[in-house]
């Protein structure tokens, strides 16, 4: 892990949570405020994932 970057750790994590969510909207299982969480978890990984990705680069400390 001490090669990967935030950005390429973000981008894993959303992959993670968007696999738990796929899987979990196939388990009839599992209750709807529980599936309602897991899209709003998948929602905030995108976010933070795609906001890394914007701050890399030489002008990344000033967010463009």
């Amino acid at each position: 892990m001490a090669n990967k970057t935030l950005a390429d750790y973000a981008q894993e994590k959303l992959k993670e949570a968007s696999r738990n969510l796929g899987l979990a909207a196939i388990d009839f299982s599992i209750p709807d405020e529980q599936l309602i969480e897991m899209r709003d978890t998948v929602r905030r990984q995108a976010a933070e994932a795609q906001l890394l990705q914007k701050k890399k680069g030489l002008l990344g400390f000033l967010g463009l």
